[in-house]
């Protein structure tokens, strides 16, 4: 019977875990030990919204449609939303280089900014899942880590075929 109960508990605890970081995220907070991937994943997805509109490539236009989406699970699984977190200085003047390219030369530049996103954020991702403390976050971080390498793999077969 106790046994029961304490399952019980932790279904309903469970059960409560994403609502409370829903609420966290509709109220505008964003948790500093959080912040550095919620910006990164920003970064990934204000780039590749410009790159599936923009780019001329078919694989690229597909991977970017991947990530926004990707990117989008990311954030609300950290009790979030796409954008909260915002820009460093850094990603909004590399976003702004992006903007100004065009053709071909728009396509490898995504490319390679996600593949340098990609391992700033498996970097992020992997100490997070160590010692995060949100355990939805640290959940999504310990399952992100082989995504990002994936993508990472994907990012790569991507560029050669761009000539690189």
């Amino acid at each position: 019977m106790h046994r029961r109960s304490l399952i019980a508990g932790s279904a309903a605890t469970l059960a409560v875990l994403p609502f409370a970081s829903l609420a966290q995220a509709q109220s505008g907070q964003v948790d500093q030990a959080k912040l550095p991937a919620l910006m990164g994943g920003d970064f990934a997805t204000a780039t590749s919204q410009l790159a599936s509109s923009k780019a001329s490539n078919a694989s690229v236009k597909t991977f970017a449609k991947l990530e926004i989406a990707e990117q989008a699970a990311v954030a609300m699984a950290f009790g979030s939303e796409p954008g909260a977190a915002g820009l460093s200085e850094e990603h909004a003047a590399k976003l702004a280089e992006l903007e100004a390219a065009e053709g071909a030369e728009f396509d490898m530049m995504y490319i390679e900014g996600q593949i340098a996103g990609h391992e700033e954020l498996l970097a992020i991702h992997q100490q997070y899942a160590k010692n995060g403390e949100d355990p939805m976050a640290r959940g999504a971080s310990m399952v992100g880590v082989t995504g990002i390498q994936t993508h990472l793999v994907m990012l790569q077969s991507i560029r050669a075929s761009l000539g690189a």
